[in-house]
This record gives C-alpha cells, sequence and structure tokens, in this order.
C-alpha cells in the first residue's frame, strides 16, 4: 500500500457524527502509516477533549483568523444584508493554502458543504483533488430551501451545483443520499458517487458495568437507554413517554446528554426514580454496556448513519428505532434483524410504537437474545479496516485521475 498524504477538513471539532467521524478516520489512517493533517476552520467550541481522545497523534492546525470574534460579528451582518462575503473565509483560505504548500498535501477529504466550497477554491490552486463525504447537510439545505426555510448559507444552489460538479468524488453514507444526488443532480455525478459506511473501533472501559451500581440500579432489572445529542428532535420525549406508558416493574430509563433543553426534560421527570439524566458523557460506550436496549426515535432532518446506533450495535445490543436516515439498512445484515424500527410519519414517532417494541423486547425473551447476538454481526458493516480499504481506494485512484488530467491539458 503506497503512502499517501492526506489533509481532513472540516469546520469544527465537537460532538457530533461528522466531527467524531474525521477523528476516527484520521487516527485510523495515521495508524496504518498515512501521512494525516487535520484542519479546522473555527477555534469556537473546540473541544479538545475529544480530539485528544480519538486522534490524539494526528497533528491538527485551526484557522487563524485575527479578532475572530469582530469577524464573525461582521459575517453575521453582512448575512444579514444578504451580501455573499465572509472575511472569516477568507483568513482560512489563507490559512488552508499555508497548510497545504507546508505540509505537501496530495488529497482533500472535506466534510459537510461549507467546508467543500472552501477546500474546492484552494486546491484548485495546487491542483490536487478533493473528495467530500456526505453527512446531510446538503440534502436536508435543499429541503428546507424548497420549504422556504431559512438556512445559514446564501444561495444554496448555485454553491451546492459548484461544488458537485468540481469534486472529484462524493461518498454518501446512506441509501437516501445517494438517491438524492441521482435524484437531483444526474448526470454531473455520473461516475463520481460511492457508498462507504463510516468506520468505528471503540472499546468500552473494562469497569463500564460499575456505572450500573452507581446509578443503585439491581444488577438483573432491565434497562432501556438512550445517548444522543441534546436537542429535541432526537426524540427524547417519546423515549420518556415510551417507557412511561410501559410501566413495566424492575426496569429503567438512562438518559445520557446535555444541553439546556435537557436539563428542562430533568426538572419535568424529576419525581420518576426510575429515570436517570446522566448529563454528557466522552465515553458512551460506557454507559450503553449497562443497557438492554437502546433508543433512538429520532425525526432528526440530517440524519443520516447515526454513530448511536453503531455504538449500541458495538455493545451488543438491539435497538428501538425510527426509520430515520441508514438505520432501517444499519440495523440488518445478511438477513438478520437487531432492532425494531418505528416508521416516521407525518414528522412524528408514535410514542406507543416505541412501547409496543419495548414491551416484546422485555417479554419474549427468547427474540431479544435472537436481536442481541444479531447486533454483532451487524456490527461488522462498520468494521475500520473495511472503511479504510475503501478510502484508500478513492483517494489513490483520485490522485492518479488528477495527474492524467494534468499530463492531458
Amino acid at each position: 500500500m503506497k503512502r499517501l498524504n492526506i489533509l481532513l477538513a472540516t469546520e469544527v471539532i465537537h460532538p457530533g457524527g461528522a466531527e467524531t467521524f474525521v477523528l476516527r478516520l484520521s487516527n485510523a489512517l495515521k495508524q496504518c502509516g498515512h501521512k494525516v493533517h487535520i484542519f479546522i476552520f473555527y477555534e469556537d467550541n473546540f473541544n479538545e477533549g475529544l480530539y485528544k481522545m480519538f486522534a490524539p497523534d494526528v497533528p491538527l492546525t485551526i484557522a487563524y483568523i485575527p479578532f475572530s470574534w469582530l469577524m464573525s460579528k461582521i459575517d453575521a451582518a453582512l448575512f444579514r444584508m444578504n451580501i455573499d462575503f465572509s472575511c472569516r473565509n477568507y483568513f482560512i483560505k489563507r490559512s488552508l493554502s499555508k497548510l497545504i504548500k507546508k505540509e505537501k498535501t496530495k488529497i482533500i477529504h472535506s466534510n459537510l458543504l461549507k467546508s467543500d466550497k472552501i477546500c474546492l477554491q484552494v486546491a484548485s490552486k495546487f491542483s490536487i483533488p478533493v473528495i467530500t463525504t456526505i453527512h446531510g447537510d446538503y440534502l436536508q439545505f435543499y429541503n428546507k430551501t424548497q420549504s422556504k426555510i431559512p438556512i445559514p448559507l446564501l444561495h444554496y444552489k448555485e454553491k451546492a451545483l459548484k461544488n458537485i460538479k468540481e469534486l472529484d468524488e462524493i461518498v454518501c453514507i446512506s441509501d437516501k443520499q445517494l438517491q438524492f444526488f441521482n435524484d437531483k443532480f444526474e448526470p454531473i455525478v455520473r461516475g463520481k458517487l460511492a457508498k462507504i459506511y463510516n468506520g468505528y473501533d471503540g472499546i468500552p472501559s473494562p469497569d463500564a458495568r460499575s456505572l450500573k451500581k452507581l446509578l443503585g440500579i439491581p444488577e438483573n432489572d432491565f434497562v432501556f437507554g438512550m445517548v444522543s445529542r441534546g436537542i429535541a428532535e432526537k426524540g427524547w420525549e417519546v423515549a420518556i413517554e415510551a417507557f412511561l406508558k410501559l410501566n413495566a416493574p424492575n426496569t429503567h430509563l438512562v438518559l445520557v446528554g446535555e444541553s439546556e433543553y435537557m436539563r428542562a426534560l430533568s426538572n419535568s421527570y424529576s419525581s420518576y426514580k426510575n429515570i436517570y439524566f446522566t448529563g454528557h458523557s466522552d465515553k458512551p460506550l460506557d454507559w450503553i454496556k449497562i443497557m438492554d436496549v437502546g433508543l433512538l426515535p429520532t425525526t432528526y432532518p440530517s440524519e443520516s448513519l447515526p454513530t448511536i446506533i453503531i455504538e449500541y450495535l458495538c455493545c451488543g445490543i438491539p435497538s428501538v428505532a425510527s426509520d430515520a436516515g441508514e438505520i432501517v439498512n444499519m440495523l440488518q445484515y445478511e438477513g438478520k434483524q437487531a432492532g425494531l424500527v418505528i416508521p416516521i410519519v407525518n414528522g412524528s414517532v408514535s410514542v406507543d410504537g416505541v412501547k409496543d417494541a419495548m414491551q416484546q423486547y422485555l417479554t419474549d425473551k427468547q427474540f431479544y437474545e435472537e436481536h442481541k447476538a444479531n447486533a454483532v454481526l451487524c456490527y461488522n458493516q462498520f468494521d475500520m479496516d473495511k472503511c479504510l480499504a475503501s478510502y484508500y481506494n478513492i483517494y489513490y485512484n483520485s490522485i492518479l485521475d488528477k495527474i492524467e488530467q494534468q499530463s492531458s491539458n
């Protein structure tokens, strides 16, 4: 395998599927012997703990934006005036150009639409290829503009079209994304679409089970749980109301997430002693190890390949989830099912549907054990070695194609 020189770019590093994907993939690439560098646009909300946990040995550069707070305010004012110019983008491009020269980067792997736009503008000066992984924003922005819902981007259609024309490869992580690009951007995307599941290589702490004792949950009681971002669209209230309707003895609900919204929920349900709000955790697998079933009744518009479903599978537990994004396919492999999926109808997930699924796992032990065993099988879809091999082929072929284009010109 030829050693490659890769730059992975994204806007921010904080808890989220796209961001942890960048960290995990960059770390795995480095461990394989490739030269890897992470470039992020904004220092605001930079989660250093997340970086040190997932990619501590991968060099990381944050774009230098002088008087960042002031530049941010100016950009916001320009946006409100419908002026399509960003002071911060000017400095981000300068920083990226310097880094490419210094590191002698041979390929850029961008993530998310705004990152794609800037990386393409800079990469064109160096004649290096740019590939992107789609995490949901192209589709979400499209749907919002169709419904005339404001988005934090001017001239979305023109920018998306320009990106898609210039990108060397577009990696999707769900069938819905593939369908979207084929439906809306054919024939531009012909020959440069691929589907690759995110790789995952998490390992729970050896003493993770001690968290059950910490909460005071008896060892043989049944635990439902949910780990996700602390926003309403992830389905927290549906999970809670379904659990309360279940009203089963010796059962518990553990909720792992942090936000003002979550704190408000904690206050609202404080009288229920078998519901536990733990706050944020940098080690979600440790909490999942005390759960018997994982929940995710999400209606989040950008849902693609939710990392938490992969983490439930990694810990060998079945899921009760909505049919958002790729979840249906994530929870089945080679005809084996590792979860119960509740359809989203008119933008919502049925509380009774989630409750009935929880009830089935609680009362049908054979069914539960079958899905629990299948979780391990379904997890194989997210093997990091498979992910690395697929991305290596794309990187390598994109570099060769770019060299060939330059030769022909």
